[in-house]
């Protein structure tokens, strides 16, 4: 892979991770504070939260280390971003207000989901092992 082509992967991960907050901070109005509610959180609002941050881990570490082609390693990356910043809208638009201690645990787990991202696969000199682990 070129250092062009790999630029680009580069630029498209950090604009996903700076993305993350810049939503939080426009569409979320900053980070929230106080206390959570005495109800606890719906089983279903958690499952919409972390399930999409398990398919983007399975992404990166089954998926993309087997890729090859950098067009398919591209969407690949791009579907598990996606998939890793999916959390922040259920709680900015689904948990809301009630929960903001939630929401603050959702941002820094979705933040690790995207960090993970980090296109090392996709840098010149980067090499795979044999069996297609990375090394």
């Amino acid at each position: 892979m070129s250092k062009q082509q790999s630029a680009v992967f580069w630029i498209l991960w950090f604009v996903f991770l700076q993305s993350a907050f810049v939503v939080h901070f426009v569409i979320g109005g900053g980070f929230p504070s106080g206390d959570n509610v005495a109800d606890p959180m719906p089983a279903w609002l958690w499952f919409l939260c972390f399930v999409p941050m398990v398919l983007a881990a399975a992404v990166r570490w089954l998926v993309i280390p087997k890729l090859k082609e950098q067009q398919k390693l591209l969407v690949a990356m791009i579907v598990g971003l996606a998939l890793s910043e999916q959390p922040i809208f259920v709680s900015l638009f689904l948990i809301g207000a009630d929960y903001p201690q939630y929401q603050i645990a959702v941002l820094m787990a979705s933040v690790v989901s995207l960090i993970q991202f980090a296109p090392s696969y996709a840098t010149p000199g980067y090499k795979l092992d044999s069996d297609g682990s990375e090394s």
